[in-house]
């Protein structure tokens, strides 16, 4: 099955809704994954809608993957910019959004809590639109909101059944739900995982300011500097979150340097440090490889596996002869 057959209108219609690829409130799925496959499939929808004389259900396809781009890009805090991430000019990307939000009132809100904020108070930090809620370990409620500056923050109920903020405000919504953990532990009083979630949030600091400029050009230009430093940076992430954030932006970038590889035609050795003849510079190519794979594996939309794949797999024409 070619991929013009298999990846059509109904497979689409069928599997790409945001609520089916989707996982905003559990950040331990990694952001790479995440908004790798909804670029894609934003990607592969436009494609259709503008080939194709689009059905109803479809062009709504496109508007919702549209808005979910940009709800996406304040939930992990990232820097976004239609023409430069997807290829399409600003206002006919905004029209899509546009055309979403008159079909959900509950999107059009959240929308408007990031932007103009005509519903709410302005910079209020203590007016606070509620996202959702959750149930703690204990059986407690922890509420998520957005407040007037556009911070995430969490709170709980009082004996009266109104909701109580917490003081602290992120800049994503992973800073939040592992700050609501580790304020959970604590009342627990589950030492455990109050060190591990107290770990994961220092750690996913480090990991955010990766995530922030995901889509930055300057990572495609100094991609082996860039992967030099995040292996030294986030290579000593302990906890459990800290270490699937790491691993998925060091994956990505190994799979970065893989492509440069394979379109400058050079070993993979070479680009990391001088000729790649000694042994150490060829286990690290070596690695490089295995965690492009990997980042493939985990982290790439199904729609795109194979393509992926196959430039990983054209390394074999550039590694350097080994005299014996």
């Amino acid at each position: 099955m070619t991929r013009a057959t298999e990846f059509n209108t109904d497979w689409h219609l069928e599997r790409s809704w945001p609520a089916n690829i989707l996982t905003y409130r559990d950040p331990a799925r990694p952001f790479i994954g995440q908004i790798n496959r909804l670029v894609a499939r934003f990607r592969c929808v436009q494609f259709l809608c503008e080939h194709d004389e689009p059905a109803q259900k479809l062009t709504e396809l496109r508007n919702a993957l549209a808005f979910h781009v940009v709800k996406m890009s304040r939930w992990w805090n990232f820097d976004f910019c239609p023409r430069g991430v997807l290829e399409i000019r600003a206002p006919l990307f905004l029209s899509y959004v546009r055309a979403h939000l008159e079909r959900s009132l509950e999107d059009e809100t959240l929308y408007d809590v990031f932007t103009l904020q005509r519903h709410m108070r302005a910079g209020d930090r203590d007016h606070v639109v509620i996202l959702g809620q959750d149930k703690t370990c204990d059986g407690e409620t922890v509420f998520y909101g957005v407040d007037g500056k556009r911070r995430f923050r969490f709170g709980s109920e009082d004996s009266r059944g109104t909701v109580v903020w917490d003081d602290s405000s992120y800049a994503d919504f992973p800073g939040l739900w592992l700050a609501a953990r580790s304020d959970a532990a604590r009342i627990a009083n589950d030492p455990v995982s109050g060190r591990d979630l107290n770990l994961a949030q220092a750690e996913h600091r480090q990991s955010s300011f990766w995530h922030q400029q995901y889509f930055h050009a300057a990572c495609e230009q100094n991609t082996v500097q860039r992967y030099i430093e995040a292996r030294a940076q986030l290579n000593g992430h302990q906890s459990a979150f800290g270490r699937i954030e790491s691993e998925s932006i060091i994956n990505c970038l190994a799979f970065r340097i893989v492509r440069l590889a394979v379109h400058s035609h050079r070993p993979v050795s070479e680009l990391l440090n001088g000729q790649g003849q000694t042994r150490m510079e060829r286990c690290a190519a070596v690695m490089v490889e295995r965690r492009a794979r990997t980042h493939v594996f985990t982290c790439a939309d199904e729609t795109q596996q194979a393509a992926l794949m196959a430039i990983v797999d054209r390394l074999e024409n550039y590694r350097p002869r080994q005299c014996f």
